[in-house]
């Protein structure tokens, strides 16, 4: 018998009770629907409810196979199920019906919608349970996920099934007594296996969850004092990240979470943190993880709170336990040790390959497929590369998902991403992928945290404070070289891992949506497209961005607008509608839709009139200049410096005196700035003027630049002004230094250029004098505290002159003329 009748509470939905009885009541009642033979498909297309489990039940009462079904499939990916699997029936609710028609109509199947919100179920009060099935029959088909393309029906056996839960009761993890919180989708074989079959077999209250969120979590558990919690590890990360927020919020509780860290002693972590065990309803026994790796760090820390995390480990295709961490034996960084009845081995390439009960009978209809999946010794190949000691298994990645350079280096993109969501929280998900040979990072960002500290520049802030860090201390080979904002999370299966072979797509501009499927762009339905802002709006971006603009655009994201151009736009809008705006309200101005808004709100009026960066730079400005009272006390203190220990060449035969110029060159390293200034005669260094940003420069650092002529600029706010204020220098007959890479190169290569000096020469008409910097490099290149000594050369190059120039010219010929200059031997 696999479910036994009893007057016991065994399925909780809605503050609804159901017995043990009135499931198999239910399940009997299921089954008088289905006229099915041994083995034929029932689809289950719904929510996680009750109905799902007597239909379910009531499937197996008629010995036919359960095909459950993503409730979130659209009627293209419901077709592809029918066309693969032909059910004879699919039960449905009144959220999916519709797709189930359409799909239905698409596919021409003769299949049979029974919805359970419009039937009403004769119960069978009179049968004593549902009996167990024939251990070799196909019990249940599940869609794979579709991490590379077209999901794969999984044949598993009821044997497969029980496999699992007899070896969870040989080792008496869960018993009657305990009850067990059902919050994933049932179409997974871990929610399936451990939060519907195991709870039924072992006589477990099971709740369902209505939503998934942290609140409803909470609120259960409370409620209903569960025992056992099965999430991913996405779950686990929310309610560290929340829990970890607090307790770092006070001194006192995070002086306690070290304490208890280092003594290890789970009773007193238990105790210092009851307040935390009694959020999460003060009974719980496993945290239990799995469907994707976690994070060591956040299992050593649940443990530190007073909780046993045991990871485990699977696929679909194994029932899905492979490996789980027992509460006598956890290890963390590791999926734990194997089943019992699963054997597992090593390839020599490092893939894990299986054996036992739980290896599935095969994919459906796929014979290759499953050829190449089961080898003919019964191993199942997994996929995934891993280490056994013997004992504890540990994966280290996904085989095909591991990118291999050209210099034959292996990658494991998670590691590289775990590595950077650690350091940081402007960032919400990241997914790194190789593209035209070198690492890209495609990141969706933590828009909240980004308006709480005023960051209008998604783009600079994470490349700066974040993937500039680390790149620091990565290998070359690790470091990302490229990133890519999105404003939509990225494509995940429903247990969180991301659709690898979706980021190319995002990369090449295709649209992913939520379906997961590429989609066309879709077109705007907003009524703003007929409004004067909008249209006035549209053609000026237009004249900044070859890009299609609809009123759901993002400035950034989608118009690609960086800190210059939004400067452009703010005085477009100031001038055209005759409102005040200025770069902070980018925090919360993020679409063109937005910034129409914003405009009516402000009472704008248009009238056309002309913008250019000449009416910005012409505007006056309030900022006042630093001063150079230690500029040459500086210069005097560094000469011998840069005489003895670091040898400088000086290569001035172009230098001119004739001021105003832009002096403009290549960043490599802190020694820099100091060097130029060497190069300069005192008159001119005392009338010369520096552009620094701003993070580079705390403390002592900032002292010196306020009294050493550097004006330091804030990459999140603030250009518009600096821009004046790098004007107001220039015409004041004074001259200016920028070095247009924003910061020092990372890797000895010269970066791009910003066009923030090519506009202020072409608009003032002062000539830009480029300058190279050679050997500084080597001798300090970034993240060293001192320099070598050895040799290091500034060369000033030929004047450029803006008359008759572009600033796209002024820009290229400037980048131009350096690079040719530090290839030079």
């Amino acid at each position: 018998m696999f479910l036994t009748k009893s007057s016991k509470v065994g399925v909780i939905y809605r503050d609804k009770e159901y017995s043990f009885a009135d499931v198999v009541a239910q399940a009997i009642g299921y089954s008088k629907l289905f006229n099915i033979e041994k083995e034929e498909r029932v689809a289950i297309f719904m929510e996680n409810r009750a109905e799902y489990i007597f239909a379910f039940l009531g499937v197996w009462k008629k010995k036919g196979t359960c095909t459950n079904l993503d409730a979130g499939y659209n009627v293209e990916q419901l077709t592809y199920v029918f066309n693969d699997s032909e059910p004879k029936y699919i039960v449905v609710s009144n959220e999916t019906e519709d797709i189930a028609i359409k799909a239905k109509e698409i596919s021409q199947k003769n299949i049979e919608i029974i919805n359970v919100d419009k039937i009403t179920v004769e119960k069978d009060e009179t049968a004593q349970g549902i009996e167990a099935l024939e251990r070799d029959q196909v019990a249940v088909m599940l869609y794979t996920s579709g991490t590379t393309g077209n999901p794969k029906g999984v044949m598993l056996t009821y044997d497969n099934l029980m496999s699992n839960i007899e070896a969870i009761k040989d080792i008496k993890l869960v018993n009657s007594y305990d009850s067990v919180l059902a919050m994933l989708p049932f179409h997974h074989v871990l929610p399936l296996s451990l939060t519907i079959l195991m709870p039924l077999h072992f006589g477990c209250l099971m709740v369902i969850l209505e939503e998934l969120s942290s609140e409803a979590i909470k609120r259960n558990l409370q409620k209903y004092k569960l025992s056992i919690v099965i999430g991913v590890p996405r779950i686990w990360e929310m309610f560290h990240k929340g829990i970890m927020g607090k307790i770092k919020e006070k001194k006192i509780t995070e002086k306690l979470f070290e304490i208890c860290k280092r003594i290890g002693n789970k009773k007193l972590s238990s105790i210092v943190f009851k307040k935390v065990g009694d959020t999460l309803g003060g009974n719980i026994k496993y945290i239990v993880s799995g469907g994707a790796k976690l994070e060591k760090e956040i299992a050593d820390d649940f443990k530190v709170l007073g909780f046993d995390v045991l990871e485990g480990y699977g696929l679909t295709e194994t029932s899905p336990i492979i490996a789980f961490n027992r509460p006598n034996n956890i290890k963390t960084g590791t999926v734990g040790e194997t089943l019992p009845g699963v054997e597992v081995k090593i390839e020599k390439d490092g893939e894990l390959i299986v054996k036992g009960r739980n290896v599935m009978k095969g994919y459906f209809n796929k014979p290759e497929a499953t050829k190449e999946a089961i080898d003919e010794n019964g191993w199942f190949h997994t996929g995934d590369l891993a280490e056994f000691d013997g004992d504890h298994i540990r994966i280290i990645g996904r085989k095909k998902e591991m990118i291999v350079l050209s210099n034959g280096k292996n990658i494991n993109p998670s590691d590289v991403e775990s590595e950077i969501l650690k350091a940081t929280d402007l960032i919400e998900e990241i997914g790194v992928t190789e593209f035209d040979n070198h690492l890209v990072a495609i990141v969706y960002p933590n828009f909240k945290k980004m308006e709480e500290r005023k960051i209008s520049n998604a783009k600079e802030a994470i490349k700066w404070e974040v993937i500039d860090k680390y790149n620091v201390t990565a290998p070359k080979y690790r470091k990302i070289l490229d990133i890519v904002i999105v404003k939509e999370e990225l494509p995940k299966t429903k247990l969180g891992k991301i659709r690898r072979f979706l980021l190319k797509d995002i990369l090449e501009g295709k649209e992913v949506g939520v379906s997961n499927k590429t989609s066309e762009k879709k077109v705007s339905q907003s009524k703003e497209i007929n409004t004067i802002e909008f249209k006035e709006i549209e053609k000026f971006i237009k004249s900044l961005r070859d890009e299609d603009v609809i009123p759901e655009s993002h400035l950034e994201i989608d118009l690609g607008l960086d800190s210059l151009d939004l400067v452009e736009l703010i005085t477009f809008v100031e001038t055209t509608f005759g409102i005040q705006m200025n770069e902070e309200d980018f925090i919360r101005v993020k679409t063109v839709e937005d910034l129409c808004v914003f405009i009516r709100e402000q009472n704008g009026i248009f009238e056309k009139k002309d913008v250019n960066w000449k009416s910005i730079l012409d505007e006056k400005v309030d900022m006042e200049l630093p001063k150079s009272g230690i500029v040459l006390l500086q210069k005097k203190i560094l000469k011998l410096f840069f005489s003895k220990y670091i040898k400088l060449k000086k290569n001035t035969e172009k230098l001119q005196e004739k001021a105003p110029a832009i002096y403009v060159g290549n960043h490599q390293s802190m020694l820099d700035a100091f060097a130029f200034g060497q190069v300069m005669p005192d008159e001119m260094l005392k009338n010369t003027y520096f552009i620094a940003i701003d993070i580079h420069f705390k403390g002592i650092k900032k002292y010196l630049a306020n009294n050493g002529n550097i004006i330091l600029i804030n990459i999140n706010s603030n250009l518009k002004e600096t821009l004046k204020v790098a004007a107001k220098v220039l015409k004041d007959g004074k001259n200016l230094v920028i070095f247009p890479e924003g910061a020092r190169t990372r890797d000895g290569e010269l970066q791009e250029f910003k066009k923030t000096f090519a506009i202020l020469s072409k608009e003032l008409e002062i000539p830009v004098v480029p300058f190279a910097i050679k050997g500084a490099y080597d001798l300090m290149p970034y993240g060293k505290k001192f320099p070598t000594s050895g040799e290091m050369e500034v060369k000033i190059l030929d004047r450029i002159e803006p008359k008759n120039m572009t600033i796209e010219q002024i820009l290229d010929e400037t980048q131009q003329k350096i690079k040719e200059e530090i290839l030079k031997k």
